[in-house]
């Protein structure tokens, strides 16, 4: 997700088989708002114009391809002010500091009430932060759950491809790293707007997809550059299954565990106890 390129960020194909499970993870999203109704007759990609050698869906492509636009490539100045304002109280980069503040705070006692303290400060740029990436996923999808839920496995299995990111060299819509933790850095702004109440119905429902599509980009390890395969239904529907269902705190939970002695976030694993 060039959003946050500098943090290693990067950047779906259709869940299909594992749709049904959309519903599992209570994706309630915001009625549609003003931009969203004006959206909805694009919803299928209709109306969109054709790019040459563009592969996948063709609405999901210009959903990361305008998201990207409006929370990195062409920030307003309040956008621009709210990360600059972050940065100033995590004292460094306003994407690994708030993961940095999550992992030291999430490993300790007193979590989560530390990490909220740590960050209510910056509550006001949270939420513009929020409002910027809710407003994009509103005005492409609306309140389409299974579309979303679409567009983050598409983008987790690198089968997005869009030639206009050529110049930055990042044609494939997906998250850069190996592995790609800019995935925990997105939940960390999630799970502030959930403490804070910030679009809090919307980041309730996206954590678990999140988390999903970690788990999906780290089964997948799809190039930046070129168009990838789509995984087996089957494996798409074994990680859907697995992480969907799961609340705020579980996901929390298995998140920061990979961040302790002895995880592996390049596998997802934790190490066993013994015995």
């Amino acid at each position: 997700m060039d959003a946050v390129r500098h943090d290693g960020y990067g950047r779906r194909r259709a869940l299909r088989g594992g749709l049904a499970l959309a519903g599992a993870a209570g994706l309630a999203l915001s009625a549609p708002g003003t931009l969203a109704r004006a959206a909805a007759s694009r919803r299928d990609g209709h109306g969109l114009p054709p790019v040459p050698g563009m592969l996948g869906d063709r609405l999901a492509n210009e959903f990361w391809f305008q998201f990207d636009e409006a929370t990195y490539f062409r920030q307003t100045p309040q956008l621009a002010d709210a990360y600059a304002t972050i940065a100033a109280h995590v004292g460094g980069n306003p994407l690994t500091g708030v993961r940095d503040a999550w992992v030291r705070t999430g490993t300790a006692s007193g979590y989560p009430e530390t990490y909220a303290t740590f960050l209510r400060p910056v509550r006001e740029p949270l939420r513009v932060i929020s409002r910027t990436q809710v407003r994009v996923f509103r005005t492409y999808y609306g309140h389409r759950r299974d579309r979303i839920l679409a567009a983050m496995s598409d983008f987790a299995q690198g089968v997005l491809f869009d030639p206009r990111r050529a110049p930055v060299q990042s044609e494939v819509h997906t998250m850069d790293g190996d592995p790609p933790l800019a995935y925990h850095t997105w939940h960390a702004y999630q799970l502030a707007s959930v403490l804070f109440d910030i679009d809090r119905r919307f980041w309730t429902a996206m954590i678990p997809v999140n988390g999903f599509s970690w788990a999906l980009q780290l089964i997948a390890a799809p190039s930046t550059r070129t168009v990838n395969p789509a995984l087996p239904r089957e494996t798409v529907a074994r990680v859907a299954a697995s992480w969907l269902p799961r609340g705020v705190r579980r996901v929390d939970a298995d998140l920061l565990a990979l961040h302790r002695p002895g995880a592996s976030p390049r596998t997802g694993a934790t190490p066993r106890r013994p015995g």
